[in-house]
């Protein structure tokens, strides 16, 4: 197969960026992922070989909070996918902690894609920017979250302000060659995972199958397999139309999944210690007072965010083909 060109993932060791690459290289793409420790790299690669030959996988090492390696990085990359997402349930102890790599780390990524001449920036995002500061209702790529709502957790915040600092270095830029951004909302994502590394869906379903979650809280959010995830980020790479807009990643013939029905799915499918009993949402509220991660979680608690993602149907000519019971339980089976 032809070389199509380079492109830069951060975050490669990831779990939605491990199948993101995936598909680069069984496109023809070279890549360079960013890693934040060289002593990473074996794993990645490793994981990647279930999949693809890693031949044309490189690696540089970089962090979101500083400069270096990044201009090395980018050097000669026609496109740049941004999935490097730090991820928390938990309220953190300082703001700090999650707002400066969440957003900073994404203007310094814009900054030195444009200097390297990146023709587009695919970054990824959560469907979790789109109306959370609402109870209920149906909202599509138009609607974002009120980042200054008091019902919203510091993550939550912290994403939506990325997405805004990303369009406004986009929307703010002189000259002829611009950067184009294409900006996906992924929703929450099961599937194999390719790596023992830590990550928040497997070690959701992990600690789910081990019996380590006495009960189960009362969300609810739309899914996307992470095979389908990493098409959907190749096509919003390749596709001219989908040059600055914002698309939704989820799979629309599920809707939003509630927990309790992927805890069924797993006790269907042999997985005994998952609970049955529902967390009461006064209860977790409560714990908020003296545990950060259930503070964190206490605003998603009885929230049912429906999404149209009928523009990117439109935009990608792209469809989710993995059911839930599938992404379910091949994720449990790569963490069991």
């Amino acid at each position: 197969m032809a070389n199509k060109g380079k492109v830069l993932v951060t975050g490669a060791s990831g779990f939605v960026a491990l199948h993101c690459i995936t598909e680069l290289l069984k496109n023809g793409y070279q890549v360079v992922g960013t890693i934040r420790s060289k002593s990473r790299e074996e794993e990645v690669k490793n994981g990647i070989e279930k999949v693809v030959s890693s031949k044309n996988l490189k690696f540089i090492e970089t962090d979101l909070m500083n400069d270096a390696g990044w201009e090395e990085g980018m050097s000669g990359c026609k496109y740049v996918m941004h999935v490097a997402m730090p991820f928390f349930i938990a309220e953190p102890k300082d703001y700090d902690d999650i707002m400066i790599p969440t957003v900073e780390g994404t203007q310094r990524v814009l900054k030195f894609a444009k200097k390297a001449g990146v023709k587009r920036v695919v970054l990824t995002l959560t469907t979790l920017n789109i109306g959370q500061h609402k109870k209920s209702g149906t909202y599509d790529h138009n609607d974002w979250t009120d980042h200054e709502s008091k019902n919203i957790s510091t993550y939550v915040r912290a994403k939506t302000l990325q997405e805004v600092a990303a369009w406004e270095f986009i929307n703010s830029q002189k000259g002829k060659t611009k950067l184009e951004l294409t900006a996906l909302l992924i929703a929450g994502v099961m599937g194999p995972t390719l790596t023992t590394a830590n990550s928040p869906s497997p070690d959701l379903i992990k600690q789910l199958i081990e019996g380590k979650q006495p009960m189960v809280p009362d969300l609810h959010i739309p899914m996307v397999d992470v095979r389908d995830s990493g098409i959907a980020h190749l096509k919003a790479m390749e596709t001219k139309a989908a040059d600055g807009k914002r698309l939704i990643i989820a799979n629309p013939d599920i809707g939003i999944a509630s927990f309790e029905s992927i805890c069924r799915v797993l006790r269907e499918n042999g997985f005994n210690k998952v609970p049955t009993i529902k967390a009461p949402t006064f209860l977790i509220k409560l714990m908020g007072l003296f545990d950060r991660e259930a503070r964190g979680m206490a605003p998603l608690l009885g929230k049912k965010i429906n999404l149209d993602s009928s523009l990117t149907k439109e935009t990608l000519k792209w469809e989710p083909t993995i059911p839930m019971e599938k992404m379910v339980i091949d994720l449990a089976n790569s963490v069991s």
